[in-house]
């Protein structure tokens, strides 16, 4: 059986900690445990947790609320309530697509909620399953992959996999020429240096928004870099894709916008940093769930090994 431990201060790496706790908190009501504030402010003051690496992430950026309370208890309580406000952005922005709820002041789950159709669920799940290295026989990036590659699909993005084509033993040159095909667009790889041995040349996601059957000079297109890893390696994920060099390659003339998509709910601040120091925007757990449509069999199979998982309570 896999055994989930109390979150560590970063497990998610530390641009992601209140997003962490949030997560933890409803991978307990999928257990049927209910989380209150007060009980994990009681874990965080007896855990010795540097609470201020939780609510100011070690990147500088001004911030209004930078005092804080000289009892450990009190500043605790502050910080468990930024983790719950993470729950009502959740609960806000995704609606009835959020399978959680707050009752008794404690996170639990909706009644009558089918996990095996939700794609909330089946985002955290994969999320959690990568961050806590649980044993299965799915490989949590692969799958993200498709799952952004529905959701910009859904999204009416015409969109293709790079790296996907790019695994199925096809050469740099023969994934872009199809992902371009897929998506109404002409492919030139060799148009502009690039690596000898090029993989993707950071790129997993190509969409296209066309205008004509036959492409006349410019087009609007979108590079996406996809990652389930830690929030420590989006910076640099984020600067992957270059765009003045996949101009050439996919023949649009102007450079296309990229982006950057995480199965994390991307704190505000983090997203912020990202987007203005990148000139690229983010896709996170958010943005993806509203436009996943449906659940696939291994997405579920992610989501009943969670809750099958030994999970350890919160305990002060």
């Amino acid at each position: 059986m896999n055994v989930i431990s109390a979150p560590e201060l970063n497990t998610y790496g530390r641009y992601a900690r209140a997003s962490l706790l949030a997560d933890y908190i409803e991978l307990l009501a999928l257990k049927g445990q209910a989380v209150k504030l007060t009980t994990l402010a009681d874990f965080l003051a007896d855990n010795n947790w540097n609470l201020e690496l939780i609510q100011l992430p070690e990147f500088d950026h001004p911030s209004a609320d930078s005092e804080f309370l000289s009892d450990q208890l009190d500043e605790a309580h502050e910080v468990a309530s930024a983790v719950f406000r993470q729950i009502d952005e959740r609960r806000d922005v995704l609606a009835e697509r959020y399978p959680f709820e707050v009752t008794d002041g404690a996170i639990v789950l909706k009644c009558r909620v089918d996990l095996n159709t939700s794609a909330y669920a089946a985002v955290l799940a994969l999320t959690i399953t990568h961050a806590f290295c649980l044993n299965s026989i799915h490989p949590p990036d692969r799958m993200f992959e498709n799952i952004v590659l529905k959701a910009l699909q859904n999204r009416g993005l015409p969109s293709a996999g790079i790296a996907m084509h790019r695994r199925g033993m096809r050469s740099f040159e023969q994934a872009v020429q199809t992902a371009c095909e897929k998506v109404g667009l002409k492919a030139s790889p060799n148009a502009v240096p690039r690596r000898v041995w090029a993989h993707d040349e950071g790129v997993d996601i190509l969409c296209h928004i066309g205008w004509e059957k036959n492409l006349r000079p410019g087009s609007w297109a979108f590079i996406g870099q996809v990652t389930v890893g830690s929030s420590d390696n989006w910076l640099n994920k984020i600067r992957e894709p270059a765009p003045n060099q996949w101009k050439s390659f996919i023949g649009t003339m102007v450079p296309p916008s990229p982006f950057l998509a995480v199965p994390h709910h991307v704190e505000r601040q983090t997203m912020e940093l990202l987007t203005s120091k990148s000139d690229a925007i983010v896709l996170d757990r958010l943005r993806i769930v509203r436009f996943k449509n449906h659940v696939q069999a291994d997405e579920q199979d992610l989501i009943r090994t969670i809750i099958r998982a030994d999970v350890e309570p919160l305990l002060g």
